[in-house]
Protein backbone atom coordinates (compact mmCIF):
# COMPACT_ATOMS: atom_id res chain seq x y z
CA UNK A 1 0.00 0.00 0.00
CA UNK A 2 0.47 3.75 0.01
CA UNK A 3 2.42 5.14 2.64
CA UNK A 4 1.02 9.15 3.50
CA UNK A 5 2.60 11.56 1.37
CA UNK A 6 5.26 14.44 3.84
CA UNK A 7 2.80 17.39 3.51
CA UNK A 8 3.95 20.12 5.53
CA UNK A 9 1.15 21.86 7.85
CA UNK A 10 0.08 25.11 6.63
CA UNK A 11 1.55 28.97 7.42
CA UNK A 12 -0.86 30.27 9.69
CA UNK A 13 -1.49 33.75 7.97
CA UNK A 14 -1.29 37.10 10.04
CA UNK A 15 -4.93 39.05 10.11
CA UNK A 16 -5.17 41.75 8.04
CA UNK A 17 -4.21 45.10 9.79
CA UNK A 18 -7.28 47.47 10.83
CA UNK A 19 -9.04 49.78 8.15
CA UNK A 20 -7.81 53.09 8.73
CA UNK A 21 -10.34 56.28 9.99
CA UNK A 22 -11.82 58.40 7.36
CA UNK A 23 -10.14 61.65 6.47
CA UNK A 24 -12.18 64.46 4.63
CA UNK A 25 -9.93 66.21 1.56
CA UNK A 26 -8.48 69.78 2.47
CA UNK A 27 -9.87 72.01 -0.52
CA UNK A 28 -8.16 75.01 0.29
CA UNK A 29 -4.67 73.09 0.22
CA UNK A 30 -5.91 71.60 -3.14
CA UNK A 31 -6.56 75.30 -4.35
CA UNK A 32 -3.41 76.65 -3.30
CA UNK A 33 -1.40 74.36 -4.64
CA UNK A 34 -3.20 74.81 -8.31
CA UNK A 35 -3.37 78.25 -7.97
CA UNK A 36 1.31 78.03 -7.51
CA UNK A 37 1.21 75.86 -10.42
CA UNK A 38 -0.88 77.97 -12.48
CA UNK A 39 0.90 81.64 -11.53
CA UNK A 40 3.93 80.61 -12.93
CA UNK A 41 3.71 80.21 -16.33
CA UNK A 42 0.66 81.80 -17.43
CA UNK A 43 0.23 81.96 -20.76
CA UNK A 44 3.11 79.72 -22.17
CA UNK A 45 5.14 76.47 -21.39
CA UNK A 46 8.07 75.18 -20.11
CA UNK A 47 9.83 75.60 -23.50
CA UNK A 48 8.22 78.76 -24.57
CA UNK A 49 7.54 80.67 -21.51
CA UNK A 50 5.19 83.34 -20.92
CA UNK A 51 5.76 85.26 -23.89
CA UNK A 52 5.22 82.78 -26.27
CA UNK A 53 7.77 81.99 -29.86
CA UNK A 54 8.41 84.90 -31.52
CA UNK A 55 6.57 84.77 -35.31
CA UNK A 56 10.06 85.77 -36.74
CA UNK A 57 11.02 82.23 -35.39
CA UNK A 58 8.02 80.26 -36.60
CA UNK A 59 8.72 81.30 -40.33
CA UNK A 60 10.31 78.29 -42.48
CA UNK A 61 11.09 80.52 -45.67
CA UNK A 62 9.53 78.36 -48.12
CA UNK A 63 5.99 78.59 -49.34
CA UNK A 64 4.99 75.23 -48.53
CA UNK A 65 4.32 73.13 -45.09
CA UNK A 66 7.99 71.48 -45.57
CA UNK A 67 9.46 75.00 -46.10
CA UNK A 68 10.75 74.22 -49.35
Amino acid sequence: MCSSPDIPAPVAVAPPPDTQAEKSADINATRRKKDQAASGIAGGTLLTGPSGVASTNITTGGGSLLGG
